[in-house]
């Protein structure tokens, strides 16, 4: 809200405005007019105009008006008396104050009052008369009238009013120029905002990056100060005044973003660690200074000014510091950073006339922001340069390391190629020599061949005659231990081992051909243990089935021994001394014994002319 001040003194005389007959603008016309403090924000159009109430207005002797009583409404009284001749001319009254929480034009209506239009930043674009970023009203004032009008008006801070009195076709000129030059302002900006998005999209860089966002702050930070933002993004939503304007949020987002936006330019160059913690710092700094302002103790505009670029002065001198070091001082770097201090200067101090001129108090901004966006650009587009030539710089120096290269290795190539051609010509001749060798050799190969082939034929046949020899002997050797006398450790050479004498029992059981004993068939396969498997019926049929060793219950190589024995006219063994020898019970040697006198008996076995094999295969129930 406006802060104002109202006093009680005794009433004074009314301030007129005057329309000379050569008129067709008055600026600045707040100090021609009279002002009340309304403190109880009750009071209506009817008890302002009352005639009673005319002595509490006094004169406007400040353009702040008042700088206190923020929440209180301001009753402005604009007497304008019309001394023109020219009848053509159209009045229009213009605040330049488009920031105004609440303004409502009190129109005089003859003797139907006064009619109101009410507008400001906290209501939709939409309401107002004339749809201009500006409030401007039509004074409907004929030559030779002299009409008042009353303005009531809430603001948020101790702005500088600004209120102008127009001609139709001057109030249309000046709007045209304003939009043009405007639309110029924001057509540049979006022209350097393309080229940083091109780099961001070509390069894939923070530095680039970040100068889009700075570019888009500073757009958005214009957008609030010219009040075009609300005119034609968020009509709508007023809310987003507050943001945009009040709060100083967008100032913030320019000074944050030109911090990282510094920070990498700078890192471009030279790598410098502190320079990050410094830039960070400031933006946390700056961050706190900001929730201070709008949610704890309010600073003034100066103090806080001051520090803010106290702030901004060590990461943005420590980067200059870097830049120096290497001998590219940048001027449109530290332009730029000027730049800023102006902006901020402008920002918070805009309660304040910086300049008699209230065009440039209203629009420095802008130009300062084009010129700081512009050096920026130059900073950049130098860096680029910078780069390209270190990027030659680079590519020549490699460039030569590669031809010193190639040139030291045409010369080992050189010296290579002459040791491998001598190397080539010892190795033909050693070649040469080989190949007579080879020739000699291949010679030997061949009678080494035909020899080969001759012991190899010698091999075969001493092969051949081995393992007849070998069978003659295991058949030789069965044969002396099935006629002649073995000691048991002799015998079992011959039987070793259950293996053994099942095989051996097999082919004397199966000598002359199988007959399956359940099925009458008579082919088999041999299966475990040497039996055999019928064929036909899948019926098997182990070797000691019905023999004299069906259900043996020791180790059958045993039990071949006692048959050996049994069947030796020459030897007489004492069963203790056959249970000694085979470690067998002296009751299992007699058992087994009587069994093969009762196999001899059961087939009068003649031990002069029969072999003991024979009473292998008597079977006895």
């Amino acid at each position: 809200m406006f802060l104002l001040v109202s006093a009680n003194a005794a009433g004074q005389e009314r301030s007129v405005i005057d329309l000379q007959k050569d008129s067709k603008w008055i600026p600045e016309i707040i100090q021609r007019l009279d002002y009340f403090v309304d403190t109880t924000n009750t009071l209506d159009i009817k008890k302002v105009t009352s005639p009673g109430f005319q002595e509490m207005f006094r004169h406007i002797s400040d353009p702040h008006i008042v700088y206190e009583n923020i929440a209180d409404f301001i009753w402005i009284r604009m007497t304008v008396a019309n001394h023109q001749q020219n009848d053509h001319y159209s009045w229009y009254f213009e605040s330049w104050g488009y920031d105004l929480d609440e303004i409502t034009f009190y129109s005089p209506q003859g003797d139907k009052g006064y009619f109101p239009m009410k507008a400001g930043y906290d209501y939709p674009f939409g309401d107002r008369d004339i749809l201009h970023k500006n409030f401007n009203y039509f004074l409907n004032i004929r030559p030779g009238e002299t009409k008042t009008y009353y303005i009531k008006i809430r603001r948020s801070y101790p702005l500088t009013f600004s209120f102008h009195l127009r001609t139709n076709d001057e109030f249309i000129s000046h709007s045209l120029n304003e939009y043009f030059f405007l639309g110029l302002y924001y057509g540049i900006l979006l022209l350097i905002l393309t080229l940083h998005l091109y780099l961001v999209v070509k390069l894939k860089e923070n530095l680039y990056l970040f100068s889009s966002i700075l570019i888009l702050s500073s757009i958005w930070f214009s957008l609030g100060r010219d009040g075009l933002g609300f005119q034609y993004l968020w009509p709508s939503v007023p809310g987003i005044n507050s943001i945009t304007n009040f709060s100083s949020l967008t100032e913030l987002f320019v000074i944050i973003s030109t911090l990282l936006f510094s920070y990498f330019f700078v890192q471009k160059y030279k790598k410098n660690p502190k320079l990050r913690s410094l830039t960070l710092a400031a933006i946390a700094i700056m961050v706190g200074m900001f929730l201070n302002q709008n949610y704890g103790l309010v600073m003034d505009a100066i103090p806080y000014m001051v520090i803010s670029f106290l702030i901004l002065l060590v990461p943005f001198t420590i980067g200059l510091r870097s830049l120096l070091s290497m001998g590219r001082f940048s001027l449109s770097y530290t332009l730029a950073y000027v730049c800023l201090f102006l902006i901020i200067i402008h920002s918070y101090t805009r309660a304040f006339a910086l300049f008699n001129d209230p065009v440039l108090n209203w629009y420095f901004v802008h130009p300062v922001i084009i010129v700081e966006m512009v050096l920026f650009s130059l900073s950049i587009l130098n860096q680029i340069k910078y780069l390209q030539e270190e990027y030659k710089k680079a590519n020549l120096e490699k460039t030569t390391a590669l031809e010193e290269k190639n040139r030291v290795t045409y010369e080992m190539n050189n010296k290579l190629h002459q040791k491998v051609k001598e190397r080539t010509e010892e190795i033909e001749n050693m070649a040469s020599d080989l190949a007579q060798k080879n020739v000699a050799l291949q010679t030997t190969n061949l009678k080494l061949e035909e020899l080969n082939t001759q012991i190899s034929n010698i091999n075969r046949y001493l092969k051949e005659n081995n393992d007849k020899l070998r069978s003659n002997v295991e058949e030789i050797t069965k044969d002396m231990a099935l006629m002649k006398g073995f000691e048991f450790e002799d015998f079992k050479k011959v039987f070793p081992d259950k293996e053994t004498c099942l095989k051996f029992l097999s082919e004397l059981k199966w000598q002359q051909k199988f007959i399956c004993k359940k099925c009458g068939y008579n082919k088999s396969t041999e299966s475990r243990n040497h039996g055999r498997r019928c064929k036909n019926c899948n019926y098997y049929e182990s070797p000691t089935a019905d023999t004299l060793f069906h259900k043996l219950k020791f180790p059958i190589e045993k039990a071949f021994y006692i048959l050996y024995l049994s069947n030796r006219k020459d030897v007489e063994l004492t069963l203790n001394e056959l249970s000694e020898i085979l470690d067998l019970r002296r009751e299992t040697c007699w058992a087994f014994k009587n069994k093969i006198a009762q196999a001899m008996e059961k087939v009068g076995h003649n031990k002069d002319l029969s072999g003991w094999e024979t009473l292998a295969l008597v079977h006895l129930e």
